[in-house]
């Protein structure tokens, strides 16, 4: 996925592929320990256009956590157009 750093784009890869219920599981368990939010990125729905978000984050109070692409299923097929959407899991420190 292209990201852009500092106004220099990058390309970067995502962690594993996951679905809704599992992402929702994952900031659950960190909400625990931390302030975390999920910031949707980018979307891919093969019925519309595809839609790209930008984020700044304040690097004193917020920390990446991880990208994650969340799709129905935990698998992505080459083969065929799917929906899917990219997102940024973020901490916010205190």
């Amino acid at each position: 996925m292209p990201i852009e750093v500092n106004e220099e784009e990058k390309e970067i890869r995502t962690s594993v592929n996951i679905n809704q219920e599992q992402l929702d599981d994952y900031i659950t368990r960190l909400n625990k320990e931390f302030e975390i939010e999920f910031y949707e990125l980018f979307s891919k729905n093969v019925n519309e256009n595809e839609e790209e978000i930008e984020i700044k984050l304040n690097k004193e109070k917020q920390k990446l956590i991880r990208l994650v692409a969340v799709k129905d299923n935990k698998t992505f097929s080459k083969s065929k157009k799917e929906n899917y959407k990219i997102g940024a899991i973020i901490s916010n420190q205190k």
